[in-house]
């Protein structure tokens, strides 16, 4: 089944073309990685996908839906319930502890609170972070809320994970960890993972691997 489908899409900024007339199929359960130079159009390629960003010419299709506008409810819909972003920038909320940040990502997982908690300080032991459960996320340093964002893509229940150098700001051991616990969420749960990176190791582990400047190069 087709989890993701790019139909001829392309996207400018003002007079410059960052992404021209680009096509991908992406299927459930795999797992891609895009690569390419800084400006290229990687992240905002993802933007694209995830239904953050408008598009110029060309259509994506989430499970065989169409998103015509990414303002309407089937956008808000696929949102809130099917993809899950692995931002470079974390987008946790920077006032509330690492416990409640992660609360809400199990909001509609029916399990009570005291096992949501359990499984917040299992993974959270594994990205070596359980010491923080109750920190605020304003007091943690770039590493540790990295890793705090990779917890919340795990613990969120969601088919498609779209990921943005989701471990640039990690150690290496630290960022094979997470990577590793990334790459298992679709070997064990069949996600399909989008992965945007400069880490060209990491790139090679994916089902595919995709440099969108010689994809450009070959439609300019």
């Amino acid at each position: 089944m087709k989890a993701i489908e790019i139909n001829h899409i392309t996207k400018k900024f003002g007079s410059r073309t960052i992404i021209r007339d680009f096509s991908l199929d992406i299927h459930q359960g795999e797992f891609v990685a895009i690569v390419g130079k800084s400006g290229c159009g990687k992240s905002t390629l993802l933007n694209m996908i995830g239904l953050l960003e408008t598009i110029e010419t060309g259509e994506v299709k989430i499970y065989n839906q169409a998103i015509p506008n990414i303002n309407s409810a089937t956008a808000t819909k696929l949102r809130r319930h099917t993809i899950n972003y692995l931002f470079q920038s974390y987008a946790l909320i920077s006032d509330m502890t690492v416990k409640d940040n992660l609360l809400l990502a199990l909001e509609y997982v029916k399990i009570s609170k005291k096992e949501k908690i359990d499984k917040i300080q299992q993974v959270l032991q594994k990205l070596e972070i359980d010491t923080l459960l109750n920190d605020k996320i304003n007091t943690l340093s770039g590493g540790e809320q990295q890793r705090v964002a990779v917890a919340r893509t795990i613990l969120k229940p969601r088919d498609i994970i779209l990921a943005d150098e989701p471990t640039g700001a990690l150690d290496p051991k630290l960022a094979d960890i997470a990577f590793e616990f990334i790459r298992e969420l679709r070997d064990t749960d069949n996600k399909t993972i989008v992965l945007v990176t400069h880490n060209i190791e990491q790139a090679k582990q994916a089902d595919r691997l995709i440099d969108l400047n010689a994809l450009n190069e070959k439609v300019s």
